[in-house]
């Protein structure tokens, strides 16, 4: 190689050779680069570890909001209860208000049922009757109302009357002074027998200003496949709270109109109540008992 003073100079030699500072330089990014990928790997596993396997590191990557129960989850599954505010007082039988569908044909034979359990003056509620008894029955059991007339549903018209009945109920209640103590309609059927006491006791865990749809389905597993295990069978009786039903009186017009198709009252309570976001909790308390051929004979046993 010629230099421009023309005299031959060393060849120079292509190297990668760094300085001591450099070497330190280069030394303090690797550690660094390894200190990061490392950090990053623990983070990961943090996060697998808290999504798959730990419910309490879960709570820490929740949003508030996640956190709230809400009374409108989809599912069919048992509720954790809410309890009430502590400023209301518990949950007592001045609270609830019966609401039994019946008809006149069979509620003299039935009404029997109803007497066993019945509080007069104490017990609030009436039975909702298709029309007028043919005459005057006694005070010790509920009193009657004539429901609302349902013929223009055809051949649907008895569920469809009795699956109005709850809001009958609700409307009777807002005419009245004292319809802000009522916290729970109790539907039934004319030949449902209730303990009142041990109904009280349920509905205590429950907070009465959430939306609550409370009862349990059939006992039997075809009942079950046809109506569905979401759905509180009527027989057992189940409860609705007080906001729940107001949501329920708004729609209930359209929403017979939309399933008017489904078997019973029970069903139509059950499809209105699920479009409004409301699922069943299960209580097993509510339960109703068929009588099987099968059920008779095993009692001889």
């Amino acid at each position: 190689m010629v230099s421009k003073a023309g005299h031959h100079s060393q060849p120079t030699i292509a190297t990668n050779a760094l300085t001591p500072t450099a070497i330190d330089m280069r030394r303090g990014c690797t550690l660094a680069t390894v200190c990061t990928l490392v950090m990053t790997s623990c983070a990961c596993t943090l996060v697998t570890y808290s999504v798959f396997f730990s419910d309490q590191l879960q709570l820490l990557w929740k949003p508030t909001w996640s956190l709230c129960a809400s009374p409108f989850l989809h599912g069919h599954h048992i509720h954790i209860p809410a309890a009430s505010s502590s400023s209301a007082a518990p949950t007592d039988l001045s609270h609830i208000v019966f609401a039994l569908g019946g008809s006149s044909q069979t509620w003299e034979k039935r009404r029997a049922y109803a007497e066993l359990w019945w509080h007069p003056n104490k017990t609030r509620g009436h039975v909702w009757l298709d029309s007028a008894p043919s005459g005057p029955l006694p005070d010790k059991g509920p009193p009657y109302r004539v429901s609302r007339d349902a013929s223009r549903y055809g051949k649907a018209a008895p569920a469809s009357r009795m699956a109005n009945i709850v809001v009958e109920a609700y409307e009777l209640l807002s005419l009245q002074p004292e319809k802000d103590k009522v916290r729970w309609f109790v539907m039934g059927d004319d030949d449902t027998v209730f303990f009142p006491e041990n109904l009280v006791a349920v509905l205590q865990k429950y907070n009465h200003e959430q939306m609550y749809y409370v009862g349990m389905p059939s006992e039997t597993v075809d009942q079950d496949v046809k109506h569905g295990y979401g759905m509180a069978f009527g027989g057992g009786g189940f409860a609705i709270s007080y906001p729940a039903v107001a949501e329920l009186a708004r729609v209930i017009g359209a929403c017979l109109d939309k399933y008017v198709s489904l078997y019973g009252s029970d069903e139509r309570v059950h499809a209105c109540l699920v479009e409004l976001g409301i699922p069943l909790t299960r209580e097993p308390g509510f339960h109703q008992v068929c009588m099987h051929e099968f059920l008779l004979i095993s009692t001889n046993y």
